[in-house]
């Protein structure tokens, strides 16, 4: 299925961040992406992405969000972000269906979404997706996947 996507090598100094409670997850994700030749990062929680955002160097160009997760869910951790880098990219990623989703505050219908599981192929085209995208201020400017379980 994957035969048809072109993959493309990242450019020098894309930065990538994944925020996930889960260390199989995060690790994969940050396996995938470094094999890929992005530049990864990884936190197991909102308190260590913001310390990562704030030493990261070359700066973070795009965090890899779970939604759910303990003290501060992904949604709560993009406000955080907004509010010191405001331009960053932003993708989230769950298993949850939309309906635990939308109790968590993903609720805005354009955001940057990726259900779990995905493969390799699926995490880099939406990587590459995001990256292609124009910075904003706000929420992501269109909607690229569903939350479902």
């Amino acid at each position: 299925m994957t035969d048809d996507i072109e993959f493309h090598p990242p450019l020098a100094g894309q930065t990538v961040l994944v925020v996930d409670d889960v260390g199989v997850v995060r690790k994969a994700v940050f396996r995938f992406l470094s094999e890929a030749g992005y530049r990864v990062f990884e936190a197991a929680s909102a308190g260590e992405a913001l310390e990562v955002l704030s030493t990261a160097r070359p700066p973070v160009q795009l965090v890899i969000t779970d939604v759910v997760m303990p003290e501060v869910n992904g949604v709560d951790l993009v406000r955080l972000i907004r509010e010191d880098w405001a331009g960053t990219r932003v993708i989230y990623m769950s298993a949850y269906p939309a309906e635990v989703l939308v109790q968590e505050g993903l609720s805005h219908p354009n955001v940057v979404f990726l259900a779990k599981p995905f493969t390799r192929d699926e995490l880099i085209a939406k990587v590459q997706e995001a990256m292609r995208e124009p910075r904003r201020n706000g929420e992501e400017s269109r909607q690229t996947g569903r939350p479902t379980s």
